[in-house]
């Protein structure tokens, strides 16, 4: 092959590349929780959960979650990093509670970590988002520090905003 011919292909590679990550679903928006389709296992099912997703690329991936719990107690808390598996806070009015990863398969399926350093209790979840970009599905299997395992299943639907892209701002 001439050079020529290898530059040519690896151009179109390039580019084939560059599509291809172009048409990939973001996870960036705003998701609320459909608990007719979740599955709590013996915990208590939740009033109501919304996740904002406000960034969604390899360098920064941040989301902040809403909850209203069983009693109606309502609990917010945050986390941003790098979608690269290694570990950053969890945080909760300015405080870190906990420790999360985030990253991304071939396939797109978003696989966390956790940790929670105060009950050394821990988690991996992996969520799958819908061929649409409208719907997400979380499988969360909990270990307490005791060892003994759960198995939930959240499923989100998507409010508002883009199905592609990488980021969405906050509403001012």
């Amino acid at each position: 092959m001439t050079k020529r011919v290898l530059l040519t292909t690896a151009c179109v590679l390039v580019l084939v590349a560059a599509a291809l990550a172009q048409d990939k679903q973001s996870l960036a928006g705003t998701w609320k929780l459909d608990p007719s389709k979740s599955d709590f296992g013996s915990q208590p099912a939740p009033r109501s959960v919304t996740i904002t997703v406000l960034k969604d690329s390899p360098k920064m991936f941040s989301w902040r979650v809403h909850v209203i719990d069983d009693k109606g107690k309502a609990i917010s808390y945050s986390w941003k990093g790098p979608e690269d598996g290694s570990m950053h806070p969890v945080m909760q009015n300015g405080k870190s509670i906990a420790n999360q990863s985030a990253k991304k398969d071939d396939a797109g399926m978003l696989i966390r970590h956790g940790e929670d350093p105060s009950d050394g209790s821990s988690f991996d979840a992996r969520s799958t988002l819908s061929d649409d970009g409208s719907t997400t599905t979380d499988v969360i299997t909990e270990k307490s520090k005791d060892g003994k395992q759960t198995t939930t299943k959240s499923v989100y639907h998507r409010v508002g905003g883009s199905k592609k892209g990488t980021e969405k701002k906050p509403a001012a």
